[in-house]
């Protein structure tokens, strides 16, 4: 079988890498960077040796690889030495001459017949009459069905104008999945917590008396403007959470994973992997942390000790060196063309170019796979083909699934909590409030300013835990500090259900019957849902401990 290098630009490492993994079941012996260069090697030699070894080069055409320096280094190298280049078209875009008479593959479109050519191709190379494509869309099937999800969404975010969160990221989304250069950890946030936000639209519209419940279809005028607001009051309640959680599956799939660039694909953490090695070669290593990751650092330096490997003073003295990347550490001094260097994340960070070359291990989810580790640490490039992962953009959010069961309940309470205020004022407004108005005016006055602080405070409250829990960093990055949070939001709620209580109690008193729950929505979810967070942290609580950065004297 030949040896083929692939030559891409990372903005297109979702099908890349599903390209390479392709290849590799089929039995090809594939080289591409982050796959094929072994740390404690100098990486141009490796590189060059990809190279002169490769019998084919294998050219992901896009805008950016095309205007690489690193890649034109690739292909020309290929052009000198008389050897075989194909092109793989991700995109359209206009060629060097060099290139323009090249054979080449169309991957705009599905992905299976294209791969499928490919594979004949070289098994069997034949002249091609047509030139290569060098303008012009196309896309998958997938892309356009995602498209047409995302504009419905997009249209009905419309009506969640008050989260603004939602809105902000689904309006432009149609337009940024044809530019592959959506953030998926955003699209996903607000594709959750659209279907609750229409619940409130919908409270507000029948507050305002937009929509009359009593009213019947009008079967005379199908076309008419109350059936028409039915058929969408329809939509919003049914059918958009149904487009919400289809278009979530959508965007997770294989196509999709394909077509994104960086930001716009699910990091793949790698499967479990359990090798039978007791007692491997001692390595000499070093743990290069920042303090506020030493709980992490003791947990792996722990697993390492048990099979027999031993801790080195520092960098210098080190065979291998563990490189533990966060919020407080997004470089070392190691040098991975000198030594051993295996890049560990443990969350959303910028990776230093030195290290984005090489797979990285993955501790974004959670700390696993210590033992595996332990076993494979003296096989630099069998323990990173076992468990490294591919390369990711830094703006992919990925947490333990605790972390992110937290923030998720945090972000929907603060939705709720001012979905409710907006509601209850509504329902204010509706009444007759004039006698309380001339003989309570201050007590009234009282109880709505009062209802509206600890709606902003209460909200305040939970952004910055909602940005603390999920950066690591902030007061409320401690397990007592969050928990004290979570009890000052509840309390606040409570408070509000107390004010909403006397408010009808009020209003009672003037004969003004106030029917609407809405002031003690919050405390109610919180109240029922705290005891499934706290379940769930009790279930998962070695995971959350080592999220928490430890404390720095």
């Amino acid at each position: 079988m030949q040896n083929i290098f692939i030559s891409y630009s990372r903005q297109c490492i979702g099908f890349v890498d599903d390209l390479a993994h392709k290849f590799q079941k089929q039995g090809f012996p594939i080289w591409t960077d982050y796959l094929s260069l072994v740390p404690g090697r100098p990486w141009a030699e490796q590189i060059e040796k990809g190279l002169r070894e490769a019998d084919l080069l294998l050219l992901v055409v896009s805008p950016e690889s095309v205007s690489s320096r690193s890649v034109e280094v690739e292909w020309r190298h290929f052009l000198e030495h008389k050897k075989r280049i194909v092109l793989l078209v991700f995109q359209a875009v206009p060629l060097p001459p060099e290139l323009a008479g090249m054979e080449w593959v169309d991957f705009r479109g599905a992905f299976a017949p294209a791969m499928k050519e490919l594979l004949k191709r070289i098994e069997t190379p034949a002249p091609q009459n047509v030139p290569v494509p060098q303008s012009g869309f196309k896309a998958p099937f997938v892309v356009w069905v995602a498209g047409f999800l995302s504009v419905i969404n997009a249209i009905y975010s419309l009506f969640a104008f008050w989260t603004i969160l939602t809105p902000w990221v689904l309006i432009p989304l149609p337009a940024r999945i044809f530019k592959r250069e959506f953030n998926l950890s955003q699209v996903q946030t607000a594709l959750w917590t659209q279907p609750i936000a229409l619940f409130f639209t919908l409270g507000l519209a029948l507050e305002v008396k937009a929509i009359n419940v009593d009213v019947d279809f009008d079967y005379n005028n199908y076309l008419s403007l109350y059936n028409l607001v039915l058929m969408i009051l329809f939509l919003q309640v049914y059918l958009i959470p149904v487009f919400s959680i289809l278009l979530l599956i959508v965007l997770r799939l294989p196509g999709m994973q394909r077509w994104g660039r960086p930001e716009a694909i699910a990091p793949r953490f790698a499967n479990i992997y359990r090798p039978n090695i007791h007692k491997p070669d001692p390595v000499h290593y070093h743990i290069d942390h920042a303090p506020e990751d030493k709980v992490v650092a003791r947990e792996l330096e722990k697993e390492l000790t048990k099979y027999g490997h031993t801790a080195a003073e520092g960098l210098a003295s080190a065979n291998e060196v563990l490189v533990l990347l966060s919020r407080f550490k997004t470089d070392t001094e190691a040098d991975p063309e000198k030594q051993v260097v295996y890049p560990i994340l443990i969350q959303r960070v910028k990776i230093p170019e030195k290290l984005s070359k090489v797979q990285w291990i993955d501790f974004r989810k959670g700390v696993h796979n210590l033992e595996a580790i332990a076993q494979l640490l003296p096989q630099p490039a069998k323990l990173l083909t076992a468990l490294g992962v591919r390369p990711t953009g830094s703006g992919q959010a990925a947490m333990p699934n605790i972390v992110i069961a937290l923030v998720d309940f945090l972000i929907i309470m603060g939705m709720v909590d001012l979905g409710s205020f907006f509601l209850y004022m509504l329902e204010l407004a509706s009444l007759n409030l004039r006698l309380v108005a001339v003989y309570e005016s201050f007590r009234l006055l009282r109880m709505i300013f009062l209802q509206l602080i600890y709606t902003v405070a209460s909200g305040w409250i939970i952004y910055f835990m909602v940005r603390s829990l999920s950066e690591r960093k902030g007061w409320f990055a401690r397990p007592l500090a969050l928990s004290l949070g979570f009890f000052i939001v509840l309390l606040m709620f409570f408070w509000q259900l107390l004010l909403g209580a006397d408010m009808s109690d009020l209003l009672l008193k003037y004969g003004i019957v106030a029917e609407a729950i809405f002031y003690a929505l919050p405390f109610i979810f919180m109240f029922f849902g705290g005891f499934i967070m706290i379940a769930m942290v009790l279930i998962r609580i070695k995971a959350l401990r080592l999220w928490f950065p430890a404390r720095v004297k």
